[in-house]
């Protein structure tokens, strides 16, 4: 091989590798029609946690992550994050169909969630967030470490966030 196909190779490589991981997570479906269906679903009686957080606290944590896409984030990571490592992140998870995070860790700057609320009560929350969010025809705020994001953006990364979460939920 020649060295400047070479070169023209390896410059082209990973924008190729970008740009197809992007055109994948845009023809994924995430539905949070169906999500909303899954989460009137849970018995809420007979429901527990395998994490750190209990139902109502990852259910606290769920809306508020929904809430703030419409209102914004209490702190974000540096737009140099956001522009660079965020993007890849949010492009690659939506490609891959699986979000991976800390399960217990809260959103930068939110308000400790609280154990001692219903988890009818936040599930309530969390589904009027959600709703609330599918319903919304205003701008939308910056996400925290992803930066600005279009609706179908979001919607992968609130059904993946969501999705992450509820595997924490057992039923009994």
């Amino acid at each position: 091989m020649n060295r400047r196909l070479f070169l023209k190779a390896s410059l082209a490589t990973p924008v190729v590798l970008v740009l197809g991981t992007k055109l994948v997570a845009t023809l994924r479906p995430y539905p949070l029609s169906d999500m909303l269906v899954q989460l009137r679903a849970l018995p809420l009686h007979r429901v527990s946690s395998s994490g750190p957080w209990n139902v109502s606290q990852i259910l606290q944590h769920c809306a508020q992550s929904v809430r703030y896409s419409i209102y914004g984030y209490p702190a974000s990571r540096s737009p140099w994050f956001q522009n660079s490592i965020g993007k890849l992140a949010v492009n690659a998870f939506a490609a891959k169909g699986q979000l991976h995070h800390d399960l217990d860790e809260p959103i930068p700057g939110a308000p400790d969630l609280e154990a001692g609320v219903p988890n009818d009560v936040a599930m309530r929350e969390l589904i009027y967030h959600i709703q609330q969010f599918m319903d919304w025809q205003g701008p939308l705020q910056p996400h925290f470490a992803y930066g600005r994001l279009t609706k179908a953006q979001y919607y992968s990364a609130h059904y993946l966030h969501l999705q992450s979460h509820l595997a924490q939920i057992n039923i009994s």
